[in-house]
């Protein structure tokens, strides 16, 4: 799977000021070693060194086809060729300097009109097969780096949980019901329960904790749950200041699993191959994050959550 992460545009000289655009997240360079050594693990009955050897020797060869004006066509990946920049001669021959214009490499100063025709060579790749950019449109799987997701679900977190709040509601805002109403003992009236079911109300409200928005992104070809009491938790769910949140993680084989609320890491626990871990809920709108691990097959989805 290709990981994203995002990157807004900070010139305001430029039409794309403050819009967000997808970079990838490169995870590691992979040389001709790295290839070998994965090479070697998919059942083949060549060894490491054998694959590598095959590998480097295939470069030279590359290199020098296309430094003999060949093009070489590895299919389903690139066709590789040799290209020129030139320098843009104004003349094919100048009777001034008696030069021509030659097939070299080298600069023109501003006074020649001609010269070496080539400034530099360089090398070009052309997708071909299964890697133009139709098929990778197909085949190519896309899901957004820990830290990417995390900002995208704080900042709808954030704006769900600043559209929940309101004034508890209860008793009256005008204090009608409050026992200043209800008739004193120095004025002769004598206080009722109804006279004070009001304040009682309002002050009975006013102890309740705040609900707030948590917003939960899962990636990874693992599963997890997240509850809350013993009942699952769902992405958007409302969740009270330190509620005891749990979470439990069977990662895809050979992975470690992640999780992190608001950006910040949560420790996990194994156990007969199942991690747990938990966390009290801020008191605020927030994001859990949560990385079952990735297999092989570059699964992206993580089973018994909400996805959002």
């Amino acid at each position: 799977m290709i990981e994203l992460y995002l990157s807004q545009n900070n010139n305001n000289k430029n039409d794309a000021y403050g819009k967000y655009y997808p970079r990838v997240s490169y995870k590691q360079t992979m040389n001709i070693h790295d290839m070998a050594v994965h090479m070697a693990e998919h059942n083949t009955p060549f060894s490491e060194g054998t694959i590598e050897g095959i590998l480097r020797d295939f470069v030279k060869c590359v290199r020098e086809q296309t430094l003999n004006g060949n093009t070489v066509k590895v299919d389903n990946l690139a066709i590789f060729k040799v290209s020129v920049m030139g320098n843009g001669c104004k003349e094919l021959y100048d009777p001034a300097t008696d030069k021509t214009i030659s097939a070299s490499i080298g600069t023109l100063a501003k006074t020649d009109k001609t010269g070496p025709a080539v400034q530099s060579l360089k090398l070009l790749a052309q997708a071909t097969g299964e890697y133009t950019r139709e098929e990778l449109n197909k085949d190519g799987k896309l899901g957004w780096t820990d830290k990417a997701a995390a900002e995208i679900a704080a900042v709808k977190a954030a704006a769900m949980g600043g559209n929940s709040g309101g004034s508890p509601s209860g008793g009256s805002g005008d204090n009608n019901g409050s026992s200043q109403n209800g008739g004193s003992s120095q004025n002769g009236g004598t206080q009722s329960g109804g006279d004070n079911s009001g304040s009682q109300g309002q002050q009975g409200n006013q102890n309740q904790p705040q609900g707030y928005a948590l917003q939960i992104v899962t990636g990874g070809s693992g599963s997890a749950t997240v509850t809350h009491d013993g009942n699952a938790v769902t992405s958007g769910a409302t969740l009270n200041e330190d509620d005891e949140v749990e979470i439990s993680i069977t990662p895809a084989e050979g992975q470690v699993p992640t999780a992190s609320i608001n950006s910040s890491p949560l420790e996990l626990t194994e156990d007969n191959g199942v991690y747990t871990g938990s966390f009290a809920m801020p008191g605020q709108a927030s994001a859990l994050v949560i990385s079952t691990g990735v297999s092989g097959d570059g699964g992206d989805g993580g089973e018994g959550l909400d996805k959002d």
